[in-house]
């Protein structure tokens, strides 16, 4: 007897949802989040420039926000915003720190140990 997709029990913190370009495992937390940092900085970005449009088109149709999305739903905008949302990282852009789940965290921390590894290994 089959399992019906509605009783599979899907935790949006826990879960992998979608494996990226980079072959970053994503939860849905974490990839709404990095959606949620791209829309930020487009809208601040916008506002420097006086263009108000996308947040006034927020605030008069209203939006469900990146956590609410269905999964299909959520891939299709993170496939939208990720290579934005590496730029914003790479050159240090982002309006607010990466949510602590991300694995971009886990890979700095192994950058950072590779980085100290090294620098023990020249003084002798």
């Amino acid at each position: 007897m089959g399992t019906r997709l509605k009783d599979i029990i899907f935790d949006k913190q826990e879960d992998h949802l979608y494996e990226d370009e980079r072959a970053m495992r994503l939860t849905h937390y974490v990839m709404a989040e990095r959606c949620l940092q791209v829309e930020m900085a487009n809208i601040y970005n916008e506002y420097k420039c006086g263009d108000y449009d996308t947040l006034a088109i927020i605030l008069e149709d209203g939006f469900k926000g990146f956590h609410n999305m269905e999964p299909s739903e959520l891939i299709n905008e993170y496939k939208e915003v990720e290579e934005k949302w590496y730029d914003l990282y790479e050159t240090n852009q982002h309006y607010h720190t990466v949510c602590e789940d991300d694995p971009i965290n886990d890979l700095e921390k192994e950058n950072i140990g590779w980085v100290m590894l090294e620098k023990q290994q020249t003084r002798f």
